[in-house]
């Protein structure tokens, strides 16, 4: 099942981020207090969608947008990365450029959420570091509060001062939901997270 689910509905999971290095080919930077310089497989918060996929692929990929539709999220196979199966970017519904304001990269570990974890332990590890000034919290488990995503994910979350989000999350769904059990790697921009606290 290539669908990944959009549970970072829950408690301004505001996601994605680029992942540890020697597992997910982090890029190395230094330090920062926002994630506007941090990338996902090369893509970054306010790129255009245009650089990287044309129409063609975007109204191919898999759309996992709110009902409200205010903003699309569009789910792409990453075909040539080792680091990620998925990339998933979100963008203004109503923007022609399609500038990005949500970028995730996921892994499937369909059968062996223990090594999922032991990754996202890793990773948040390297993020701590990266994100000396974020607000940190491990939410422990989590429970999916979409009916249509049964399951449960244990989020630690980043939060800056300028109201941008990372968050590295192991994510575990029912076999009734279809979904494949999944690392995310995700990084909120600031009005996409506000976005995602009014859909709690």
């Amino acid at each position: 099942m290539t669908h990944i689910g959009h549970s970072e509905k829950v408690m301004v999971m505001r996601v994605f981020f680029a992942v540890l290095v020697l597992i997910f080919s982090l890029q190395s930077w230094t330090k920062a207090d926002d994630i506007s310089e941090f990338e996902i497989e090369g893509i970054s918060i306010g790129d255009s969608t245009y650089k990287f996929f044309n129409d063609n692929e975007i109204n191919e990929a898999i759309d996992e947008s709110y009902e409200d539709r205010e903003y699309l999220t569009k789910t792409f196979h990453s075909k040539k990365s080792n680091s990620y199966e998925f990339i998933q970017i979100t963008y203004k519904a109503n923007d022609n450029n399609k500038v990005i304001v949500s970028i995730v990269g996921a892994k499937i570990y369909q059968n062996n959420i223990n090594k999922c974890k032991k990754q996202m332990y890793k990773i948040s590890s390297e993020m701590t570091d990266l994100f000396p000034s974020a607000f940190k919290k491990d939410w422990g488990k989590y429970e999916n509060n979409d009916s249509s995503e049964k399951g449960h994910y244990f989020p630690i979350t980043f939060d800056f001062e300028n109201g941008s989000t990372a968050m590295v999350s192991c994510h575990v769904y029912t076999e009734e939901s279809g979904i494949d059990n999944n690392l995310k790697v995700s990084l909120f921009g600031t009005k996409y997270s506000k976005y995602l606290e009014q859909k709690n």
